[in-house]
Formats: C-alpha cells, structure tokens, sequence
C-alpha cells in the first residue's frame, strides 16, 4: 500500500519544471480557498435560517475535525513525504505527522456540513473548492494520497456526526423553547358581547 502512495504521490507532485502559476495557484488553494469558503456560507447565513443552520454544522465540523487530527497525529503519528526525501515540498512544512490532512479534512468536513441545505449546488461548488484544496496538498509536496484519502472520509463522518448529534438536536431544542415560549405569554381577555 505504501509503494502505491508513493507512486501516486510521485505523479501528483509539482516536478522543477512546472509553471510558476500553477504553483501560486496551488498556494491559493491551500491557503486561502477554506477561509473563503467559510466567509461565502457565513455572508448566505446573515440572509436565511437554513444557512445560519448549515454554518454552525461548519463551525463546529471544523472545530471537531481539528481535534480529531491533533490526536490522531499525537497517537499515530505518520510522516510526511519530506521524511522519506520524496519528491519536492514547494512549502516549508518540516518533517511533522501529516496523517490526515488537516487543511482537506477540514475543508471536506466544511463542505459536507452544506447537505443540509434544500439545495444541492452549495454543497457541490463547495465540494469542488474542497478537491482542489486536496489536489493543492499533494501537488505542494506536503501530503501523500492518502493523507488526503482519509481526510476525506474525516469530513465527511464528522459533518454527519455533528449535524446529527449537535445542530439537529440543539435546533430542535431551540425551536421548542421559542415555541413553548409564545405559548406561556398571557393572553389578554377579550370583551363578550353577550
């Protein structure tokens, strides 16, 4: 299995003779595409519930995603291909764990928090902004294929998890408290004109 990622990894990676553009691009992706996307879904949350909804999924994803890499890296901590010397690392990134990729797992976990949504554009546009923040990892030489394979899978259990163990229930206990709370007002008694 190892051969394969380093393979994969060999193609995948930025060779010295690629057009310096492709690696600005690739650095854009890495370094600035997640936070977009994070300021694209809270602008659409200042306009509907449903986004407001989607962007605490996001949050919160996001949050336990982090936590989650941090101890898998801390247990198991898997190098990175610059701890094998293979293939060339465009962004200085040291020889620490790299197991799961933390800027695709989060990303990934951002983007699956959008199934929620009645539409399924949102989520697809952010899943497109999610790959290529992946490809950007490999491609920069900081993580293998499988890196990002499983922060993948990472996202994408997180974000079900969160929303259905987090911002459904919270939701609902939300929506009964404001209901139980319009139902406690006095009424005020009207006049019988009998």
């Amino acid at each position: 299995m190892q051969a394969l990622d380093f393979a994969l990894f060999g193609l995948l990676n930025a060779a010295p003779t690629v057009a310096p553009w492709t690696l600005r691009f690739a650095e854009f992706a890495s370094d600035l595409l997640p936070a977009l996307l994070t300021l694209a879904v809270g602008a659409c949350a200042l306009f509907s519930r449903r986004w407001r909804y989607a962007l605490f999924t996001l949050l919160v994803s996001v949050l336990a995603v982090w936590l989650v890499v941090h101890a898998i890296r801390t247990l198991a901590p898997i190098p990175r291909p610059a701890f094998y010397g293979l293939g060339i690392q465009w962004v200085a990134q040291g020889v620490r764990p790299g197991f799961p990729s933390l800027h695709a797992a989060g990303t990934f976990a951002a983007a699956f928090s959008l199934w929620c949504l009645p539409s399924r554009g949102p989520m697809h546009a952010a899943l497109l902004v999610a790959a290529l923040v992946a490809w950007s990892r490999v491609f920069l030489g900081l993580h293998f294929p499988s890196d990002i394979l499983g922060a993948v899978m990472l996202g994408a259990l997180v974000s079900i998890l969160v929303e259905r163990g987090v911002s459904r229930p919270l939701s609902l206990l939300v929506r009964g408290a404001f209901v139980g709370r319009r139902r406690a007002r006095p009424v005020a008694p009207t006049l019988n004109p009998d």
